[in-house]
């Protein structure tokens, strides 16, 4: 399965223009924490935990555009 990407640009004009977006930080743990680097609004997941992912999925509204971010 092919992931659709989407530039920096094009996020910050989706966000610009007040469309439902969000966006997820799965950046491995360490990563996240030695970073003090965040997008404003961003959710961050643990990758790793499988049980937070369903968790937060079920409460996805299902026609909000999704971006995942990671290093």
């Amino acid at each position: 399965m092919e992931v659709p990407r989407i530039t920096v640009a094009e996020l910050k004009a989706m966000m610009d223009r007040g469309e439902a977006v969000t966006i997820l930080d799965v950046r491995q743990p360490e990563a996240y924490a030695s970073s003090n680097k965040r997008i404003r609004g961003s959710v961050y997941l643990d990758p790793n935990n499988d049980a937070a992912i369903k968790e937060f999925a079920r409460g996805m509204d299902k026609n909000t555009f999704i971006v995942a971010y990671c290093t």
